[in-house]
């Protein structure tokens, strides 16, 4: 029985190992690079995107290169109220639309949103804290889709 257990692992990890599997953003090699980059709105989504997409500057030759312009956008909504109308929930949403032209000539506009809910502190620090926090994930997120769709370009 023993045997069989540690023979089907066996099996399953060399199954596992061969098939090929790599993950798409911790590939070392990338077929692009960004040329120019300009932001517009929300100057911290921008800074934490920038710092993201900063790996992908450098420029490589022979690889597609991209002008992209991003516009970012940062909501903070009410969701509900208690009894007494102070707010309970919040929802946090961040929007990007992005334009982008290859070395190809060719134009392409994308918009991307990410949301999350923040529910309210007694303290008001530890909530923007939080917001804060919500923003450069949501920030980290929305790199990951840009750099996704130029990937796949």
């Amino acid at each position: 029985m023993i045997f069989l257990k540690k023979t089907t692992l066996l099996l399953f990890l060399l199954l596992v190992y061969g098939c090929g599997y790599s993950p798409l953003l911790n590939s070392v090699e990338n077929d692009f690079y960004i040329k120019n980059l300009t932001f517009k709105g929300d100057r911290q989504i921008n800074n934490y995107i920038s710092n993201n997409l900063k790996k992908y500057r450098s420029e490589k030759e022979n690889k597609k290169n991209y002008d992209i312009e991003i516009a970012s956008k940062y909501i903070k909504n009410i969701s509900n109220k208690d009894d007494k109308g102070n707010p309970k929930n919040y929802m946090v949403k961040t929007e990007v639309t992005i334009n982008f032209v290859s070395n190809e000539g060719i134009k392409t506009t994308k918009k991307f949103e990410r949301n999350k809910n923040l529910s309210a502190q007694n303290k008001k620090i530890l909530e923007k804290e939080l917001e804060i926090k919500y923003k450069r994930d949501l920030s980290k997120l929305l790199s990951q889709d840009i750099i996704f769709l130029l990937r796949n370009q």
